[in-house]
């Protein structure tokens, strides 16, 4: 994205919109046995980078690991059910009810098959350039989302572009923790004026992005007031947003439905919990999640447990019958199927 078209205030009717109730989209009742307290996972897992990540790398290594240990995702759910898409959700539910996924074996079509889309996002990027390098190096195209505050992030933005990679810029928003979020957060009791003018600086820090997803925000994201104010800014951008869903009570797609603007949920997270065999697990779950519904969005961290495992599943991935694809794909998708 070349440039960024100055932001348009909404009217003043807008500007005091009344407070709404947020609405529990609690995965966990709907999936019970998938989803347990992230609580503890999360610390071991943040725990377990940061001894990682401050080994031999000097400042950078341990800003990227005190940021890691900073991680809000207690009340992310695994996997999504309650999407944009009420029929998608439902083939999910599904999906997540019939119990422990299976790797598929995709069968190979003729030219004109069209291949499930796995879309692949890589969240706070920028705090470690070590880091980058080890995405660069793995196939693509996939999502790279850049905190705003992020060491040295256009020089990274351009090469990721320059591959045919996408850009997102990472939105930190409030936890319901004690959790740091970053400088310039959102924050659910800023007045109106102090929303925008966050907003517009978090907006201003990097170009190329086609589209926003939020860091942290657990506490944020179930703001249905706030989050129309975003959500009508960012339209008027015309950028999208893709919840990340740090918290199974979002109102973030509610919101967007409000306002009219272009929101995505995520599918899977692969590692808001620690260990090899659940980021193999989630893997498997989203090539499912793909083949039933078309495509799957799928959020990771750059750690190296995670970078161990996805390099050869993306490897491999058009052999299995996939096609990676960044997140301007899902703007294509919502147009085949409301064509259908």
């Amino acid at each position: 994205m070349a440039s960024r078209p100055p932001p348009r205030r909404r009217s003043a009717a807008f500007e005091i919109l009344p407070p709404l109730d947020p609405i529990s989209q609690a995965l966990e009742r709907r999936a019970p046995g998938l989803f347990g307290a992230l609580v503890a996972a999360a610390l071991g897992t943040a725990l377990g980078v940061a001894g990682a990540l401050v080994s031999g790398r000097g400042a950078e290594a341990d800003a990227a690991a005190g940021h890691l240990a900073s991680l809000d995702l207690r009340d992310a759910p695994l996997t999504a059910v309650d999407n944009v898409d009420a029929g998608r959700s439902q083939l999910i539910a599904e999906i997540l009810t019939a119990g422990e996924a299976e790797r598929l074996q995709v069968e190979h079509g003729g030219p004109a098959t069209i291949k499930p889309k796995l879309i692949i996002i890589f969240d706070d990027m920028g705090v470690d350039r070590r880091a980058f390098t080890e995405v660069m190096k793995l196939p693509g195209p996939v999502t790279l989302s850049f905190l705003p505050y992020g060491h040295g992030v256009q020089s990274q933005v351009d090469a990721a572009r320059a591959r045919g990679d996408d850009i997102l810029l990472h939105l930190p928003m409030e936890p319901s923790g004690n959790a740091d979020p970053g400088p310039k957060s959102l924050q659910s009791g800023m007045s109106a004026d102090r929303l925008f003018e966050t907003l517009d600086w978090n907006l201003g820090q990097f170009d190329g992005y086609v589209g926003v997803n939020n860091h942290m925000g657990s506490k944020f994201t179930r703001n249905e007031q706030a989050m129309k104010r975003v959500l009508a800014s960012l339209d008027q951008r015309g950028l999208i947003f893709i919840d990340s869903l740090t918290t199974g009570g979002s109102v973030v797609s509610k919101a967007g439905e409000a306002v009219g603007a272009e929101v995505f949920v995520r599918d899977v997270f692969l590692d808001a919990e620690p260990g090899r065999d659940i980021v193999r697990r989630q893997l498997a779950l989203a090539e499912e999640i793909a083949a039933k519904t078309g495509y799957a969005i799928v959020i990771c961290h750059p750690r190296a447990e995670t970078l161990d495992m996805i390099g050869p599943w993306l490897t491999t991935a058009l052999a299995r019958g996939y096609e990676l694809a960044t997140v301007s794909s899902l703007r294509d998708l919502t147009i085949a199927g409301a064509a259908l």
